[in-house]
């Protein structure tokens, strides 16, 4: 009893000031990936033992499941020379880092700069025409050749049996990446894969950025969507939206709850 006059206190108090208080289990989904996934694990008796970042850039999303995940082995992969030095900075022993791009195949490749370091606009991609920079009127200013394989080749090559989380944030080559995974994705050793992208369809003239033909190959492997989460929505120029989408492998298992 005390507890809940407590929580309608702070609920009010909170109401005055604009915010509202929800217990994590009754949120909607689509606001915070970590906690959906948590109750999806929940739900399905799963746990995350590894968590790919492809596309770690300077190790933002590294950092975040490091620490939301305790038990979790990280395998970060970011190909830019500049960025994988933060990266490879962090210190943790769960942590391991590759300056390697992951794509549809293995091999040499080629990394396109767009923009300048430091000056707010800098994005890497392996597709010249990649929907956002693209949009914004941003062309490659710099070529860098670097080692690329596939999630298929770096699971055997280090033993890795199952994927839990699949997080792609690669400007563009999202789906080159999932079909370099498809071995993976195919014996159902992916559990949930959280991907970026900014439009649903694809548009003329860019490549990457459609999440409809994302959904269609992990339909083929039977993962499901989940929720979408928008970072932010710029209204000028025609209008950019930079999102990431949630899909997860179902569990066969009898469940109480939804």
């Amino acid at each position: 009893m005390v507890a809940k006059l407590i929580a309608r206190g702070v609920r009010a108090v909170l109401d005055e000031m604009g915010y509202v208080l929800w217990k994590k289990d009754f949120l909607q989904y689509g606001i915070s990936v970590y906690d959906d996934i948590a109750r999806l694990n929940r739900a399905w008796d799963r746990s995350v033992s590894t968590f790919f970042d492809v596309g770690a850039n300077v190790g933002q999303t590294t950092r975040e499941a490091l620490r939301r995940f305790p038990s979790a082995r990280v395998y970060a992969f970011e190909p830019h020379p500049t960025s994988f030095r933060e990266l490879a900075a962090i210190k943790d022993d769960r942590l391991s880092a590759h300056q390697l791009a992951l794509g549809e195949r293995s091999g040499n490749a080629t990394l396109y700069q767009y923009g300048e370091a430091g000056d707010g606009s800098l994005i890497n991609s392996l597709v010249r025409d990649a929907r956002f920079p693209t949009q914004l009127g941003h062309r490659p200013k710099k070529e860098v050749d670097v080692a690329c394989s596939t999630v298929d080749d770096f699971c055997l090559e280090h033993g890795i049996e199952s994927i839990d989380i699949l997080k792609l944030d690669t400007e563009g080559s999202e789906l080159a990446v999932l079909k370099g995974a498809e071995r993976m994705l195919a014996s159902g050793r992916c559990s949930y894969v959280y991907t970026e992208f900014n439009e649903l369809q694809p548009q003329p003239r860019t490549t990457g950025g459609a999440l409809i033909p994302i959904s269609d190959l992990l339909a083929q492997f039977g993962l499901r969507y989940v929720a979408t989460y928008t970072d932010f929505v710029l209204p000028n120029g025609g209008m950019h939206v930079c999102a990431n989408a949630l899909f997860a492998l179902p569990s066969t298992r009898s469940v109480d709850r939804p």
